[in-house]
């Protein structure tokens, strides 16, 4: 239920992954990164820099980048560097130096050095260093592990060069430390087969319908499958769905209105009302049923689809849905954090265009939805509720949601949260293919 730029925070807060198995996303994006004690500075200006180069065909939109995240030692958010401060744009693979600067928080303990590519094409860093103002015009160099790639040995268990880390295992990336004609190394990440999903003219479309204008991209053969996002996500939320299930299905995969690339109307947002833009694209595309699968704001759109369109609903997959929103429905720390959000969306309204966007969902969350235990007899659909042992969701509530359908099963994935699709892509969609009916 948390909006997309907060689950990025709460991506990079995390403990280190365990150095046994990283898990594996396909994605338009690979991250890598390295944590350094900053404690003994805290309060100092820093600067970084790096060299980076991107090789890519003319207008293409591949690209390179490098931010800085920085937490106190309870691993609690504190800052971040401006978006786009070393950004690649370039793509004539010729090497050029970028450097960001800022200033470390009294109470910083780690500062998190985060670089990632993006889509296709061949990419290049080398030679990070970070420093650190001891005084006025003197800089301290504060060691990198392995920032210039010499030590060319790689980690055992990610295969990436020491010092650094993979947030994620990524297919559609390979990388390697390089050498150059003169015998220096450096990390070469090389990328094909990235597809940008929600970003993508090959497979994107928009269809005039309710007052606004709906995207949503089409991949695969077959039966329909209408895939649904969580809120304040878009249709890239499922990279590591997508490829998978268009192997058994034609995926149409939506932003819903207000969200990634679709328009809103001046309508109060309500799941009943993206409900309706679904029943509407079936039409359009004249789809008289399609299985259904939402994830959080998602599924719950899903269930008012499969109630009020009953015959447009061959099947249903929700993840992390609910009924209404409580402390009986939701974590309590969860509504607090949507509250947070409510207060400070309706603060920043005016000022900011990406507010006047934000805050109508976070405002959904809080209204909606409205539906009873009751009101699930109306739905004939056999309905997979799927949630984390973790997850946002009370588990008294998920299982009420299965138990309260004519034809709903319930399935946990353990040690998993509200992001199982991002967590364990393979899991959750095995646990997909097997309800609806494939191998």
């Amino acid at each position: 239920m948390r909006l997309s730029s907060l689950l990025l925070l709460l991506l990079l807060s995390l403990p280190a992954l365990a150095q046994s198995k990283l898990k594996t996303e396909v994605s338009a994006l690979f991250y890598f990164r390295q944590r350094v004690d900053v404690q003994p500075f805290a309060g100092k200006p820093y600067r970084l820099s790096a060299r980076m180069k991107v090789e890519a065909p003319a207008g293409d939109s591949a690209d390179a980048n490098v931010f800085v995240v920085v937490f106190d030692k309870n691993k609690k958010f504190l800052s971040m560097s401006k978006p786009g401060q070393m950004r690649a744009k370039r793509r004539d693979g010729q090497w050029r130096t970028f450097a960001l600067a800022g200033t470390l928080p009294k109470t910083a303990a780690q500062l998190v050095v985060n670089a990632n590519v993006y889509l296709n094409g061949t990419f290049g860093y080398d030679d990070f260093k970070l420093e650190i103002a001891t005084a006025k015009g003197q800089w301290q160099a504060v060691p990198l592990a392995n920032g210039d790639f010499e030590a060319a040995r790689a980690d055992s268990a990610s295969g990436f060069p020491n010092g650094w880390r993979p947030l994620y295992l990524n297919t559609a990336f390979r990388y390697r430390t390089a050498a150059e004609a003169g015998g220096n190394h450096y990390l070469e990440i090389i990328g094909q087969g990235a597809i940008a999903y929600g970003h993508n003219p090959a497979a994107g479309h928009t269809v005039a319908l309710n007052g606004i204008k709906l995207y949503y991209e089409t991949y695969g053969q077959g039966e329909p499958l209408l895939l649904l996002h969580g809120n304040g996500q878009s249709i890239s939320a499922f990279n590591g769905q997508i490829p998978e299930l268009a192997k058994h299905y034609q995926v149409i995969a939506v932003d819903t209105r207000a969200q990634g690339q679709s328009t809103n109307g001046k309508q109060t947002l309500t799941y009943d009302l993206f409900a309706e833009d679904m029943s509407a694209l079936l039409t359009a595309l004249n789809i008289p049923a399609a299985h259904v699968v939402g994830w959080s704001d998602g599924g719950n759109t899903g269930l008012s689809l499969a109630l009020h369109h009953p015959q447009q609903v061959k099947k249903l997959v929700t993840m992390g849905a609910n009924l209404w929103a409580d402390t009986l429905a939701v974590t309590a720390a969860t509504l607090k954090e949507v509250h947070k959000g409510k207060t400070l969306t309706t603060w920043l309204y005016p000022l900011s265009p990406r507010m006047r966007q934000m805050r109508p969902l976070m405002v959904l969350l809080l209204d909606y939805p409205r539906m009873k235990a009751t009101d699930l007899a109306g739905i004939t659909a056999p309905t997979l509720v799927l949630a984390g042992e973790h997850d946002l969701i009370q588990d008294a509530h998920t299982r009420l949601i299965a138990s309260s359908l004519p034809h709903g099963q319930v399935h946990i994935f353990p040690g998993l949260t509200h992001y199982a699709p991002r967590e364990d892509p393979a899991m959750f969609n095995a646990a997909v293919l097997a309800f609806l009916g494939r191998p």
